[in-house]
């Protein structure tokens, strides 16, 4: 597991932000964009100038309907060129969009019905229960994309116990000790949903997995996604607090109901089995094939089967482990939260496709 802020910095950072921020909705024809000092720059009307950050610029080209190759281009080698583009496409085809700002930045551009759930709501949510559970917090961390906290019940312990198989180097019988664990996650730029994912916590190489079940996502949707457009609108600021409320209640018993023991149980018997499933193919291919259809790149590839081999299981856990194992090796806490929930997934494939992929040759 990746180190991060701790939970008094976590604190400090989402106040400090929440005390930062502000949206503007507007017309497109009412916004332009320029380059100038520290990179491109957006106007919205006669007040306000923010530079555009990476997410931003992503959801400028999408909304303009620009390849994001040639959008990447143009920004590196054409800046000028690019505002033509965008200013043209703003002005011939204008929206409501919202405009979500932190610091001087335009961090993201998503649309007018877009819903968002604040950080600081969701800390109100989880923190007690956190507290109450006596949880450890071993990482969180803000980036441009998402809040993460990482929490770990160490007090239930159970030693994952291989069936037909050895755990560490193929020779000696590591003992692993398991701890139930959850990720809470939550992106206010329009960058996926509102997670809480349970998942395990190996205290032998401090790799922590998180798991698709029995899990809670809410997507952060507006007006035309949930009651319909004019159903919406027509709520008052206490219905739409009502619905909030609601929310972040369900999402604090969600953080309470994680750590139920037969769920745990249930989680490590099913990572155990996985020592009884061999590589029976190359394993330089396995781990090319799981690279593309887990979203690695090249560097990310070979340091995978690094693990894997220095692992010494060629197995499905082995698999399991060396990808879990990288979100310790990248530098972007984004990334190695997304290894975490790659290493899962390797344990969540069904039977038919973790044949197809362990044959390759």
């Amino acid at each position: 597991m990746k180190s991060g802020l701790s939970l008094q910095e976590l604190a400090r950072e989402i106040e400090r932000r929440a005390n930062a921020k502000a949206d503007i909705v507007a017309s497109t024809k009412n916004m332009h964009m320029e380059s100038g000092a520290g990179g491109m720059h957006l106007h919205v009307g006669d007040k306000f100038d923010y530079r555009v950050n990476n997410i931003a610029h992503e959801q400028i080209g999408t909304h303009v309907d620009i390849p994001r190759k040639y959008y990447d281009k143009m920004l590196t080698d054409a800046p000028a060129l690019l505002a033509d583009n965008v200013n043209e496409w703003f002005k011939k085809y204008p929206a409501e969009r919202m405009v979500r700002t932190l610091d001087g930045t335009a961090r993201a551009f998503p649309s007018n019905k877009y819903r968002p759930l604040e950080n600081e709501d969701l800390a109100q949510a989880v923190l007690p229960p956190i507290l109450d559970m006596d949880l450890d917090v071993m990482s969180s961390q803000i980036t441009d994309r998402r809040l993460y906290i990482k929490a770990v019940d160490k007090r239930v312990v159970r030693e994952l116990e291989a069936k037909g198989g050895k755990f560490g180097d193929g020779k000696h019988n590591i003992v692993r000790m398991l701890a139930p664990a959850i990720t809470i996650s939550n992106s206010e730029v329009s960058e996926g949903a509102l997670s809480i994912l349970g998942g395990v916590y190996d205290g032998f190489c401090s790799n922590l997995a998180t798991f698709g079940e029995r899990s809670l996502r809410k997507y952060h949707v507006g007006a035309k996604h949930e009651l319909g457009e004019n159903v919406y609108a027509m709520l008052s600021d206490t219905s739409r607090r009502k619905q909030d409320e609601a929310l972040w209640s369900a999402v604090g018993d969600v953080v309470r109901g994680a750590f139920d023991r037969a769920r745990f149980d249930s989680l490590c018997d099913k990572i155990a089995e996985t020592a009884e499933h061999p590589i029976e193919g190359d394993p330089v291919k396995v781990v090319k094939l799981s690279a593309r259809r887990f979203g690695f790149n090249e560097e990310q590839e070979t340091s995978v089967l690094k693990h894997l081999i220095e692992g010494g299981s060629l197995t499905r856990f082995g698999l399991y482990n060396a990808v879990t194992r990288m979100a310790q090796d990248v530098e972007s806490y984004d990334d190695a939260t997304a290894f975490e929930r790659a290493g899962a997934q390797v344990i969540e494939l069904p039977a038919n496709e973790w044949k197809e992929l362990a044959r390759a040759a």
